[in-house]
C-alpha cells in the first residue's frame, strides 16, 4: 500500500460514503497482493505461534 491511499483515507470524514468505498478497494488490493506473493515470501510473512507456558499467579 502506498502512503497516498492512507493520506486520502485520513482526510475523509467517517460518514463519507466515498471513504467506505475507498477502504473496501484498499482491502481488496491488499488481498490481491497477498494472493500473488511467491511461496517463500508467504512463509516469511507467516508468524510462528508461540507456545503458551502455564505459570503460577503472582
Amino acid at each position: 500500500m502506498n502512503e497516498s491511499f492512507f493520506h486520502e483515507l485520513h482526510k475523509m470524514s467517517r460518514e463519507d460514503e466515498l471513504r467506505a468505498k475507498l477502504l473496501i478497494r484498499g482491502v481488496k488490493r491488499i488481498l490481491d497482493e497477498k494472493k500473488e506473493e511467491k511461496g517463500l515470501k508467504k512463509l516469511l510473512r507467516r508468524r510462528r505461534k508461540s507456545s503458551v507456558q502455564p505459570r503460577a499467579w503472582s
